[in-house]
């Protein structure tokens, strides 16, 4: 398994296979990640605690825990943890270096 501290939290890569990949993300409240987009990953987001703000091509949807979302490649998009700390579990295609930043 693979820790990976950053500014906003904690990202945990706990499997990465040629098939498909998790994470668990741990977002402090306030804190959002970078606006970005996956040349090629295709990725779910399971909201497992919080509310989180997720901005989609410029557009909000606020997202309760038990909710999920599917974000296919070449989707701008950022997670803001907006009540609270959140934790969100994300699956998809395998992970490659394929994220485009469009914003920090």
């Amino acid at each position: 398994m693979n820790f990976d501290k950053k500014q906003w939290g904690l990202e945990l890569v706990w499997s990465n296979t040629e098939n498909y990949s998790s994470k668990i993300i741990l977002i402090k409240e306030g804190e959002k990640l970078p606006y970005i987009y996956h040349k090629k990953q295709d990725i779910t987001l399971f909201i497992l605690q919080g509310r989180v703000l997720l901005v989609i091509e410029g557009k909000n949807k606020m997202l309760e825990e038990g909710e999920t979302y599917h974000i296919p490649p070449k989707l701008m998009h950022r997670i803001m943890a907006f009540q609270g700390d959140s934790t969100i579990l994300e699956v998809g295609t395998k992970i490659e270096d394929d994220i485009v930043i469009v914003e920090k």
